[in-house]
């Protein structure tokens, strides 16, 4: 009997050491690399905030939804009506862990123009599953490319051909409306992505803010004391203000002349400083792959409806951005610390990205206290917050700081980004109590 048994053990011991030997763990440090991949990718394609939104957006929304798969859920079902997560092949023995991957990467470089550094990606992910039966690899391959090509025709019909082809826009000759502002100039920044397919929102104008204060050259008006606020401050040279609004800055295509030379320095987007503080948290409370998949795509759904609902806003007010106010009736050689981006100013872009981002965080992980690391490659040390709500004001203030947003856009750009992240958790904290199933 008690030679039956030491068989028996060595047998199975023997049996767990060779299925040890193919077994590859699939776990949350393969998202987080593509995150930091992606992110290089974004920047070295010069993406702006809101096409940075699109390309972030779509391949963790893959990536929760394979891995909901593997709990016999479905989030795609929430979103459209067309989803099908049921393939017509056989489904048994495959990893999902593998398969949410190897989605993100198709899908990832289906949206960038860098699509070589996509594959070198792939490249590297195969190498760590190269142990893996081939059996396991070949069909969790086949459902990946199942649920992406599915992801793609979803996102063909999101309408970014006709936002990236329909007409430019067209400057009214008005005081009070956005113009093109130095030192480049650039013509008006997506000026039709608010006709693109938003997610989550209920509709375009669920999130439309107060009006703006309305436009006065009067030196008694509310509107030119906001905008004399601006430029007294920046006046001041604060060190701290600079410091802030350098930080913050996330200007992903910054322009410098030196003489007769021109160049650009690409850094992070605001999206992208948000998906990097994202990471940070999921890695910090050491969450599974599943679970940071679900924090990515919330996280990503708030920035990107908010951007869309940020752009209907801008372009539907069409406000006059601080530098060309304050050199037209003020000072005619004022510039702002920062440079000015190429887009109406009411509300701010970069408060909506945050407050929707903050939101979703801080449902998730509390108000606590974290460390941003995101901009130490571009000579900035490692900072401490004692809250992400602090964080989220610093960074939403940092553009009043950099001389390119009024206060009141700022204000109300925050409140609406905070209403957004709400609005992403209750509809799909609801969404989840009846979840359906594949």
């Amino acid at each position: 009997m008690n030679r039956l048994f030491y068989f028996l053990f060595f047998v199975i011991g023997l049996s767990a050491c060779t299925n040890k030997k193919h077994a590859v763990a699939i776990d949350e440090s393969f998202i987080h690399y593509c995150t930091d991949k992606l992110l290089d990718i974004t920047m070295e394609d010069i993406y702006s905030p809101p096409v940075a939104s699109r390309v972030f957006v779509y391949p963790y929304i893959t990536c929760y939804e394979v891995m909901e798969n593997g709990s016999g859920r479905s989030f795609m079902k929430f979103i459209t009506k067309e989803w099908n997560s049921k393939p017509d092949f056989d489904t048994s023995g495959i990893s999902y862990p593998l398969a949410a991957i190897r989605s993100f990467c198709i899908v990832a470089k289906s949206l960038v123009f860098s699509e070589y550094l996509m594959d070198s990606v792939s490249a590297a992910f195969n190498l760590e599953i190269k142990n893996v039966p081939d059996d396991i690899r070949q069909k969790s391959d086949k459902y990946a490319e199942f649920i992406a090509a599915q992801i793609k025709a979803w996102i063909s019909k999101d309408n970014y051909a006709y936002v990236k082809s329909a007409a430019q826009y067209t400057i009214p000759n008005t005081d009070s409306t956005w113009t093109i502002t130095p030192p480049n100039y650039d013509k008006a920044l997506e000026p039709n992505w608010k006709s693109l397919r938003f997610i989550l929102l209920d509709s375009l104008n669920q999130f439309f803010p107060p009006p703006p204060p309305v436009f006065s050259k009067d030196k008694k008006s509310d509107f030119y004391k906001y905008t004399k606020s601006v430029y007294d401050t920046n006046n001041l040279k604060n060190k701290e203000f600079q410091y802030l609004a350098k930080y913050w800055d996330d200007n992903p295509n910054e322009y410098f002349t030196t003489g007769h030379n021109t160049y650009f320095a690409h850094r992070i987007s605001p999206p992208g400083h948000w998906l990097n503080i994202t990471k940070e948290f999921c890695k910090k409370n050491n969450l599974n792959l599943h679970e940071s998949a679900k924090i990515y795509a919330h996280v990503c759904l708030g920035i990107f409806d908010g951007i869309i609902s940020c752009w209907n806003v801008k372009y539907t007010c069409q406000l006059i951005r601080p530098i060309s106010y304050i050199n037209r009736y003020i000072d005619p050689k004022w510039t702002p610390f920062i440079q000015t981006p190429p887009f109406p100013e009411y509300t701010s872009g970069h408060s909506v990205i945050t407050g929707a981002a903050s939101e979703v965080l801080i449902h998730f992980f509390g108000d606590k206290p974290f460390q941003d690391s995101t901009i130490t490659r571009w000579g900035f040390d490692v900072r401490s917050f004692n809250s992400i709500s602090e964080a989220a004001l610093e960074a939403s203030r940092s553009r009043f700081y950099g001389g390119i947003h009024y206060e009141f856009g700022i204000n109300e750009g925050l409140e609406q980004g905070r209403s957004i992240g709400r609005h992403v958790i209750n509809k799909l904290d609801a969404l989840s109590k009846n979840k359906p199933t594949n």
